[in-house]
């Protein structure tokens, strides 16, 4: 059964199980760099928020053999456990500006790959990439779900681009400060136990050894945006008494790397390459391009 099949098959199982209660219908979702997810949206009648169950996992565990039936159960039993009550609190007002402005942050994607999304959204282009804007919604509803911020949001808010800009900015660099860590420390931490005692100790006297730091935001989600905080780049490259390649290895984090002699264009390029097609999921690659800071200039540049 091809995948239009189970999406079709799985919905009329589901209104099977659930009867005339539940309202069940797919969506497409457009995701950051024009990457569309499907997912199935179950709600009681009249309700006007409803979750979102992306089906991918579920048709892998059908070619796996697991029966229609127990995937259809499964998924009203998810909603079931998460199902809105109400409205969160922090959306009742949305419509306000002064309610949801200190909720308001800023982010880095691909300005080619989001031609579409720019369209319609407020943003402000940067080297090859737009910073663009986005609500946290902190409810424990919604967890932690995000609201792209529009051009129908301005319109209803009656602020302009540049007044977003700056009260984002300000948010962003308050409340999710910079943080830069070794890589060596961050694999580490990623490591059980029996990994780590397998690791023999780096030897940092080796002259082929080239540092290279993880930079990020306090909650490692959109951090890639922290390149951009006032002297985040030039603390790391002072530290290191070198001008710094900026590798964007995905829309939360980047990676550093001290200028040295024997990395060549190509060369970081297909590193960063090899990091989107291997380890970044489509929707989270910000660049196949590799950024320079010159710490004398205190610049970003291509």
């Amino acid at each position: 059964m091809n995948f239009t099949d189970f999406q079709t098959a799985l919905l009329d199982e589901i209104k099977v199980i659930s009867g005339e209660e539940l309202e069940v219908f797919p969506k497409k979702l457009n995701k950051n760099n024009g990457v569309i997810k499907d997912a199935m949206c179950i709600r009681k009648k009249g309700e006007a928020m409803a979750p979102l169950i992306y089906l991918e996992d579920y048709y892998s565990q059908y070619k796996n053999g697991v029966p229609l039936i127990t995937l259809a159960r499964h998924m009203i039993e998810l909603y079931q456990e998460d199902i809105p009550k109400k409205a969160p609190t922090s959306l009742k007002s949305f419509n306000d500006f002064e309610t949801v402005r200190n909720k308001i942050f800023c982010r880095l994607v691909n300005y080619e790959m989001n031609s579409t999304l720019l369209a319609r959204i407020p943003y402000r282009r940067t080297l090859d990439l737009a910073i663009t804007y986005y609500y946290h919604v902190d409810d424990l509803v919604c967890k932690d779900a995000t609201i792209v911020i529009t051009n129908e949001h301005l319109i209803k808010w009656k602020i302009g681009e540049d007044t977003l800009y700056h009260i984002a900015w300000e948010n962003t660099i308050r409340e999710l400060p910079c943080d830069v860590e070794r890589i060596e420390d961050t694999l580490r931490d990623l490591m059980t136990p029996e990994e780590l005692e397998e690791i023999s100790p780096s030897d940092h006297s080796d002259s082929d050894f080239i540092p290279m730091h993880i930079i990020t935001n306090s909650s490692r989600c959109m951090g890639a945006i922290s390149i951009l905080y006032p002297l985040s780049l030039k603390k790391t490259a002072d530290h290191l008494n070198s001008n710094l390649y900026i590798l964007p290895s995905s829309i939360h984090e980047c990676i550093l790397i001290p200028q040295h002699k024997s990395y060549s264009k190509q060369d970081l390029e297909q590193i960063v390459t090899d990091i989107n097609t291997t380890q970044v999921a489509p929707q989270e690659v910000l660049s196949n391009r590799v950024y320079f800071y010159n710490r004398g200039e205190d610049t970003i540049s291509l």
